[in-house]
């Protein structure tokens, strides 16, 4: 192995309990200058805040709620005008929620219901689309509606939708600067969606994935600019199935289809890759794609064993793979952030539901995954 890419793991949460995590993210909700992890789901409901503590070298759990069981996506966004975050996620039901999620707040862990109608909230995320340098709540149901919300001047609610699309397949959802003016377009495994006025009033679809390389509806995807050539790329990875591919996508003719450079094959039956992000994970400037196989019997921890992998680029161009955690532990969606403050972005991740044969004893658990020998 590459040094570079040598990792510790050590269990956040090994003990974790419930079932269906999900809604996990990373950002800085008390102020302290480092991000936090939070995740919750289903299993009688709960939310989970996870902090590093520099002073003791330990992560503190913190349970923000147990009213509701957040569904898989879920945004950070200042709803309340008070400088700091809150969590917006949908629930495994019909609503559309926003939580206090900041520590020190005397109102911690208060849940605001903003819309009943939803059917599987699966992604969730927030942009400017229209341009006014305030965030909006972008939501997209599992094989459903791509909607927008504006938050109101009293974010308590009720919040209102605005309808992209009426029915889409599948799941991937993110947002990026492809059109060139103010507000953000949206991205999706189906086409993305060009913010026509630039203030989220009009959107005009155009293909994305080429159709013959038959990509599976349920995905993640990251825009980034993954060589270095000033223009966004897609990267996307397969989320649901085993021969799960992943690939990078580069924009062509205005209307036409994005070329694909497949970078894990079919062949090679990697499972159920839920977890991508697009980050400079060894510190030299560059991005490299992280990536993860999940346990729920995607795998099973006897015969297929779950690998959290990145790949790099050389400096010739040439890609180049790590296996950076291989001890029967699968993750979804895992998050990429420098929660210990030493400038160097380590991973954190959950399972979405243990295998019964996982190298925690068939339970759920929440890991860190930390760089040994960056500088």
């Amino acid at each position: 192995m590459n040094r570079r890419f040598e990792y510790i793991h050590s269990f956040i949460d090994s003990a974790g309990g419930y079932d269906g995590w999900g809604a996990a993210l990373a950002a800085d909700f008390d102020g302290d200058g480092r991000p936090e992890y939070v995740t919750g789901g289903k299993g009688g409901g709960f939310y989970h805040l996870y902090d590093y503590m520099p002073n003791s070298a330990s992560w503190r759990k913190i349970v923000i709620t147990n009213s509701f069981s957040p569904n898989v996506g879920a945004a950070a966004v200042d709803v309340d005008g008070d400088g700091r975050p809150e969590l917006v996620c949908g629930e495994w039901g019909d609503r559309l929620f926003w939580v206090v999620a900041a520590p020190g707040r005397e109102d911690f862990g208060s849940c605001h219901a903003v819309y009943k109608g939803l059917d599987d909230p699966h992604d969730v995320l927030a942009g400017d689309i229209d341009g006014d340098g305030a965030d909006e709540v972008i939501v997209r149901e599992k094989n459903g509606r791509l909607m927008y919300f504006r938050i109101p001047p009293d974010p308590a609610g009720p919040w209102h939708p605005v309808i992209i699309d009426s029915g889409l397949e599948g799941d991937g959802t993110a947002v990026a600067c492809l059109s060139g003016r103010k507000g953000l377009d949206i991205v999706t495994n189906r086409g993305w969606y060009e913010n026509v006025n630039g203030d989220g009033t009009r959107w005009k679809k155009h293909p994305l994935v080429p159709e013959h390389i038959d990509w599976h509806p349920e995905s993640r995807l990251v825009p980034a600019d993954i060589d270095g050539d000033g223009k966004v790329e897609i990267v996307i990875s397969e989320s649901e199935i085993s021969n799960a591919r992943l690939a990078v996508l580069k924009q062509q003719a205005p209307g036409s289809p994005w070329k694909e450079e497949i970078l894990i094959e079919a062949n090679e039956d990697f499972r159920a890759l839920h977890s991508l992000q697009v980050v400079d994970l060894d510190n030299d400037g560059k991005p490299e794609i992280f990536t993860a196989e999940m346990e729920n019997g995607k795998t099973d921890g006897v015969v297929k064993k779950p690998r959290w992998l990145c790949l790099s680029r050389s400096d010739g161009g040439e890609w180049e793979r790590h296996v950076i955690l291989d001890i029967n532990l699968g993750t979804h969606t895992a998050v990429a952030a420098d929660y210990d403050g030493d400038g160097i972005p380590e991973i954190v991740g959950k399972v979405w539901r243990a295998n019964r044969i996982n190298g925690n004893n068939g339970r759920n658990h929440v890991d860190w995954v930390k760089p040994l020998f960056i500088k």
